[in-house]
């Protein structure tokens, strides 16, 4: 396993998650979604992150499927969600990048905040 995925594994676990391994590739996690049109649902998003906490993230990948796979661009929330059957094809993956990482303080902390705002919609 790489630096980066050792380094997110641990830091969820601090957090109090309980996160795994997908194939030598992804930290998967179950998550309950706080607010928005999926509020309390239970879903798992996985995360690659190589290079974390050097630079984030990428994804998510949101598993069940909660939104269309609309491809290419647009904006959020149905914009730029695709099917890659990375880690599995029961995944999607949302195009969103975090644009402020550099800014930030680079911890599974400050990326779960950024991935609640992933739900902030009706």
């Amino acid at each position: 396993m790489n630096i980066g995925l050792q380094e997110l594994l641990k830091q969820l676990l601090e957090l109090g998650y309980n996160p795994s391994i997908h194939n030598n590739q992804f930290v998967v996690f179950d998550f309950i979604v706080p607010h928005g049109r999926f509020k309390d649902e239970h879903i798992q998003i996985a995360l690659e992150a190589p290079q974390f906490p050097l630079n984030p993230p990428s994804g998510p990948y949101i598993k069940p499927h909660l939104m269309p796979i609309t491809g290419g661009g647009g904006v959020h929330p149905t914009g730029g969600i695709h099917r890659r059957n990375r880690p599995t094809e029961e995944f999607q993956y949302w195009s969103r990048p975090f644009r402020n990482w550099n800014t930030s303080e680079k911890t599974a902390s400050t990326y779960l905040a950024f991935i609640r705002t992933l739900f902030d919609f009706k």
